[in-house]
């Protein structure tokens, strides 16, 4: 296991020795060629220096505990932790040497010396990021997953790069195992009550209009369709996801793609685990400012913002605090582009097809409570019991009045493009020469059923 270690030695004051004898003066002057090689990371000169400037300022704890410092960095933890107790017994303590004691403890596999020792560094300083995540490490190797769980919510919006490498590092609440008598849940999701209307997103608004803006339905309007409604009333992009299985499948191997296509996603709807990485793919000519969001009830905080340049592509992690339930992913200049994703904690998942249809396979037996979620309307939950190599069958109803999207854009009337687009020069100079509208996207008919 690794540890975060310190950079230099910044964590321990620099003083002065306290009489000015010409024993002091020589002390002082070892000292000083140690600290010097210590800040070039010359770890083992810096030693004889130290312990020539200790001999002759035997006293000095400041000097122990630096001493304590270069031993540790060369690998010497059981001389580090002579120097560091030698340090406190002479009066001198600080953060920096808990933490630093604690991390040779941890590397001599002293996991509950090193804990007390990087508990005692925060109680000093609260603000040393560096100590929280070693501590969430030596959590998670005593097998306390909570409070492991705890350091990765401190850290999450302190240094969320260390956040997320402590998360992978936890010991997971899904086990892998084989399932040679699993059983099998269909059904369907379907919607009685009013259809809600597609989001229509005047292009007037749109950057880019050269290509996203001659991409509507004809008139300068994008539509976005929330709740995709077959004839038949079964209702597509829907998640149906199995909670509390603790073994079973393996999740899939192949990474997710958010794939732009004409400013459109691929998905509207996905599944996704905390910390799970996905492919970014944009095809479009132009560039995207893709942005993630974590969801939490009603709130939603941005967890990155980053521009996806034409022709290109790049990974970002669905990481979000344990208790989010949704990550979106859309375009900050296109906000017609979007993906939601449902925060899984097992692979028995699957989306809902076009008619309302779905199955999941490879359960292992047992009784389970089943979650239907949409985006835009209170989720609904069942109770199954699947048998060995059996079939169970749950179907789930919502009613389209219970939706709750707010509604910015809805009116198709007119003509919405921007009045850029009609000009016939370029916005660089020279003439405009453009492919025709293109026209993908219809509205509801007169029966609202909403169709591409």
């Amino acid at each position: 296991m690794r540890f975060i270690s310190l950079v230099s030695l910044a964590l321990f004051l620099l003083a002065p020795f306290a009489e000015a004898s010409s024993t002091s003066i020589e002390a002082n002057l070892h000292y000083q060629k140690a600290m010097k090689l210590s800040q070039q990371r010359l770890w083992k000169d810096a030693i004889p220096q130290f312990i020539k400037a200790a001999k002759l300022a035997p006293k000095d704890g400041l000097l122990h505990a630096n001493l304590g410092v270069a031993l540790s960095q060369t690998g010497m933890h059981k001389e580090a932790l002579f120097s560091f107790d030698k340090a406190l017994k002479l009066g001198y303590e600080s953060s920096g040497l808990r933490y630093n004691r604690g991390v040779s403890f941890a590397h001599l596999n002293l996991i509950d010396e090193a804990v007390t020792e990087l508990e005692k560094a925060l109680s000093l300083n609260r603000r040393m990021v560096k100590a929280e995540y070693d501590l969430g490490v030596l959590y998670n190797r005593q097998g306390n997953r909570k409070k492991a769980q705890e350091k990765v919510d401190t850290l999450f919006k302190r240094n969320n790069k260390l956040a997320k490498k402590l998360f992978d590092q936890l010991i997971p609440d899904y086990k892998v195992i084989t399932v040679d008598n699993g059983g099998t849940l269909r059904g369907r999701v379907s919607l009685t009550g009013p259809i809600p209307r597609a989001r229509s997103f005047h292009l007037v608004h749109a950057p880019n209009i050269e290509f996203c803006s001659r991409i509507s339905d004809g008139k300068g309007h994008r539509f976005l369709y929330d709740f995709t409604v077959s004839q038949n009333r079964g209702l597509k992009d829907t998640i149906i996801s199995l909670t509390e299985i603790k073994k079973g499948k393996p999740f899939p191997q192949k990474m997710q793609t958010f794939k732009i296509d004409r400013c459109r996603a691929n998905n509207y709807i996905i599944g996704i685990k905390n910390s799970e990485n996905i492919l970014i793919e944009n095809t479009d000519p132009i560039q995207h400012e893709i942005a993630t969001y974590e969801v939490r009830n009603i709130y939603s905080d941005q967890t990155s913002n980053r521009p996806v340049i034409p022709k290109s592509s790049q990974v970002r992690a669905a990481f979000v605090r344990h208790d989010a339930n949704e990550f979106t992913i859309k375009c900050n200049l296109h906000p017609f582009l979007q993906t939601h994703g449902y925060l899984v904690s097992n692979p028995y998942y699957t989306v809902t097809d076009s008619d309302g249809n779905f199955s999941i396979e490879n359960i292992p037996p047992g009784t389970y409570e089943v979650v239907a979620w949409h985006t835009y309307i209170p989720q609904k939950k069942g109770i199954i019991t699947i048998t060995a190599k059996g079939e169970t069958e749950i179907n789930f109803e919502f009613d389209g009045a219970d939706e709750r999207r707010k509604l910015y854009h809805d009116d198709i009337k007119g003509y919405r493009f921007n009045t850029w687009y009609d000009s016939k020069e370029n916005f660089y100079g020279g003439p405009r020469i453009d492919d025709p509208v293109e026209e993908l996207q219809a509205f509801c008919d007169k029966d609202h059923i909403c169709s591409e």
